[in-house]
């Protein structure tokens, strides 16, 4: 049962976003919340493309007003209010259920990639041991596979993603002219 709360406390709790959610018990939302913002973050650090920071910086916004509106509810509609999860994580199963489909190949692509990039970063620090960080060139390679590398491939997934997505319409045209052939040759 989710209780009243200290409007301080949610004051302060709510410039962390995610947290003011939690504060007043609604943890599924709290959790969604926090983990979108932290995965915008994520995904500005590693593209390096900062005009995707006004995406972090909106959910930072939605965040603190957020848990001002739930705390400003009548007490009925306070406890009318149902805790889950933002952003489609309610359907994990189904999630799962397409992902072990059409889009196996692509999760597994993506997991072999990260792991050889973490066997890489762990063979260029044990090698940075070896010889030293002042080694001007192990440290250039090392730095250039640590940042470069990940914005390259993320491109190239981003690129291959649009083509594909242009691929599919001009595919779903194409059935959808060919059933219209089919059906006026009968």
């Amino acid at each position: 049962m989710k209780k009243r709360k200290s409007k301080f406390w949610l004051f302060i709790f709510s410039f962390v976003p995610g947290a003011g959610e939690m504060y007043m018990g609604l943890m599924k939302m709290g959790l969604s919340l926090m983990l979108g913002f932290m995965l915008s973050i994520a995904v500005i650090a590693i593209t390096n493309i900062s005009v995707l920071s006004v995406i972090a910086i909106t959910i930072y916004i939605y965040c603190f007003f957020h848990a001002h509106n739930i705390g400003s509810m009548d007490e009925a509609d306070f406890q009318a209010l149902e805790d889950t999860y933002l952003f489609g994580f309610d359907n994990l199963d189904q999630i799962r259920m397409k992902m072990s489909g059409k889009y196996r190949p692509a999760v597994a692509v993506v997991l072999i990639i990260m792991g050889v990039i973490m066997l890489a970063n762990v063979g260029f620090n044990l090698l940075c041991e070896i010889f030293g960080w002042d080694n001007v060139y192990l440290s250039k390679i090392y730095y250039f596979v640590r940042d470069e590398v990940p914005r390259l491939l993320i491109g190239i997934a981003i690129i291959w993603g649009g083509i594909t997505m242009l691929r599919g319409k001009k595919t779903e045209k194409y059935i959808e002219v060919n059933n219209r052939n089919d059906a006026e040759q009968q």
